[in-house]
């Protein structure tokens, strides 16, 4: 048995049917095992649904990567091939099977749900070439798709960039024309004068409405979770209140946040700290830049720490695997999937040290405009460091999308790779004639409970 089937059994506590040989099919009943498990088997997994994400992320794009490799190769693959790949699909199946009910009947995330029955409908069509069989009147309903908050967020992300370009640019146009010399260019001074009366009003009220969409989405969302009643599902509603809350907050605390001190700073620069109050006003932002800095650094500290431990848990494994003596095979495979890992690992690192830069930068470049320095030089200074860091925190961002691990799993479905692959010997009945009588056997449930399997 493979290393990745070998953890998904230590985790989830239940060993997949044998594999199918001649005359004889093997009955595929994970689903039916989920929904006879009761409410404290899956509760460690809606605690940790994040990492167990992650995790199966990581997985399967190290297997997309492969089946997809193995279409575009023309030679024939080896019976161990084939049997070790039809391994890791199994394995890929349990774990969408598994994160696809947490996110339908605990977390309630449609797109996610989404995501994973469309990949498992990848997974199956392998395994029933390969001599599994699915109970297709067992098969879960595609969830209605859900995607408004999704849509909300992805919207924020887009008109960000056109918002900040306009409110920096903006602030070293109005600080330059403060300058002695830029009295020479009286036209130029006056038509910036004329252009910010109209201008300022819009960008100031735009600095709190601009975040009341994502922070009233994600309120609505945490309370809709947080209060039982008839909308939330009868799975959900057996949770203790404060797994509910915990689960809701780790796919948006930090949106939340962020929203919560940009939306209050916004409001009070708007309507409380003017006239002579403006200068308080902007010790307020300069505060709130801070607060972007710390913010950001925890968001960091977090995600990369639950990424860390799940690599210690692999290298530990290996260490172990080398002492017990494996085979070579096995230890080819965990050191591949290290490899995979370290991928996302090294991505992750640099989005997550960029925003840290970028805040950190934007809060010394804001710290020019304190009142208390009156030169008009240092708020010109300031200004352009801010706009030059989001230039370049731009680009990079750009180049950085690019370079995202991305799983490929979907794109099986194209033509042209499915072809590939049955012509290599892939996809080929495992040994199963037609007119056969198939015996069906089931997978059985290993004596362990999953709280005691599930380590931090």
């Amino acid at each position: 048995m493979g290393i990745a089937l070998q953890r998904i059994q230590s985790k989830i506590g239940y060993d997949p049917p044998p594999k199918a040989s001649s005359g004889r099919e093997s009955q595929w009943g994970f689903r039916d095992f989920l929904a006879k498990q009761k409410l404290d088997y899956f509760q460690p997994f809606v605690q940790k649904h994040a990492i167990l994400t992650f995790e199966y992320s990581v997985f399967c794009t190290r297997l997309a990567d492969r089946l997809i490799k193995s279409g575009t190769q023309s030679e024939t693959r080896s019976i161990e091939w084939e049997e070790e790949i039809t391994e890791q699909v199994a394995a890929a199946m349990m774990m969408a099977e598994l994160l696809a009910h947490i996110y339908r009947h605990y977390l309630s995330v449609p797109r996610e749900v989404k995501r994973l029955l469309d990949e498992q409908s990848i997974y199956r069509s392998v395994l029933k070439k390969r001599g599994y069989h699915f109970d297709e009147s067992c098969q879960d309903s595609m969830p209605s798709p859900g995607f408004f908050s999704q849509k909300v967020r992805s919207t924020h992300v887009i008109l960000n960039w056109p918002r900040l370009f306009t409110v920096r640019i903006r602030r070293v146009l109005t600080t330059l024309i403060l300058l002695p010399e830029a009295k020479k260019f009286d036209h130029f001074c006056r038509f910036i004068i004329f252009a910010d009366r109209f201008v300022n009003p819009v960008l100031t009220h735009l600095s709190w409405l601009f975040f009341v969409p994502r922070f009233v989405t994600n309120v609505f969302l945490l309370l809709e979770h947080v209060i039982p009643g008839s909308w939330l599902d009868s799975y959900e509603k057996d949770l203790p209140w404060y797994i509910r809350v915990q689960a809701q907050l780790e796919q948006c605390w930090f949106e939340l946040g962020n929203d919560t001190a940009w939306l209050t700073g916004g409001l009070l620069n708007c309507f409380v700290l003017t006239g002579p109050l403006a200068p308080v006003g902007m010790y307020l932002t300069i505060s709130l830049f801070l607060f972007d800095v710390l913010w950001a650094g925890l968001r960091a500290y977090i995600e990369l720490g639950r990424i860390k431990g799940l690599e210690v848990e692999y290298a530990n494994l290996l260490s172990y695997m080398e002492q017990d003596g494996t085979s070579a095979a096995d230890l080819a495979e965990l050191q591949s999937l290290q490899e995979y890992l370290q991928q996302r690992m090294q991505f992750e690192h640099e989005r997550l040290m960029l925003s840290v830069v970028n805040t950190t930068v934007l809060f010394f470049g804001m710290c020019f405009a304190l009142p208390l320095l009156t030169n008009p030089l240092f708020a010109l200074i300031g200004a352009v460091l801010v706009l030059a860091t989001t230039c370049i925190i731009y680009n990079k961002v750009q180049s950085l999308e690019t370079k995202r691990p991305v799983n490929r799993i979907m794109e099986l479905r194209q033509p042209q790779y499915a072809l590939l692959l049955e012509k290599t010997g892939m996809f080929k009945e495992n040994g199963i004639k037609e007119g056969t009588t198939l015996e069906p056997t089931q997978g059985t449930i290993v004596g362990l409970s999953p709280s005691s399997l599930i380590k931090d």
